[in-house]
């Protein structure tokens, strides 16, 4: 009867302990001071402490860069790189990954269509699936071009981007402009 007992009650704790230690990464990250003081962008669907780190590919028009909290700021200490933890994933990074890397988009707001011109870089998610805030702020973002804007009546743009340098048409919902850093066309 008392092993019973003694069994059960452990069971209950084991039970408990689960229940209040489950949470995602995203709420078990303490953020360095200079993370914190992120500005939050109006009408983004974004927290204001959420970066867009590169975790994959080099290459200005393939570099993927995923939604990411700062764990180590960049400093000379670090040769300037920040280590960041990968709030999403995909196939090709898991969701809790950390990396170290120096191409870390700090702020970064939607796309308006009267900031959008030929010739500036822009943020897309070539993910046509995503049509709402929540698709978007788990969404892998790439670097791209603006071609033409002669669509942007259907709120449309055709971008240079990807793998093979392509023309797309991205719908500005599924565009981000880079305020810090300012990212300058790549010279071909």
């Amino acid at each position: 009867m008392k092993f019973k007992l003694k069994k059960s009650l452990f069971m209950l704790i084991i039970i408990i302990l689960t229940v209040f230690s489950c949470s995602t990464i995203k709420e078990q990250i303490k953020l360095p001071e200079a993370a914190q003081k992120i500005k939050p962008k109006e009408n983004d669907y974004l927290e204001k402490d959420v970066v867009l780190a590169r975790f994959i590919w080099e290459d200005f028009y393939e570099a993927s860069f995923f939604p990411a909290k700062i764990l180590t700021e960049a400093s000379e200490k670090t040769k300037d790189e920040y280590e960041v933890v990968s709030l999403t994933g995909s196939p090709d990074v898991s969701e809790g990954a950390t990396i170290w890397t120096k191409d870390v988009i700090l702020e970064s707001h939607p796309a308006k269509e009267e900031e959008l011109k030929v010739g500036i870089v822009i943020l897309y998610t070539g993910d046509e699936t995503a049509k709402n805030d929540e698709d978007l702020k788990n969404s892998r973002w790439n670097r791209g071009v603006i071609l033409n804007i002669d669509e942007l009546y259907k709120e449309i743009v055709s971008i240079k981007g990807g793998i093979y340098r392509t023309a797309y048409d991205i719908h500005i919902r599924n565009i981000r402009i880079s305020d810090v850093p300012f990212i300058e066309p790549p010279t071909e």
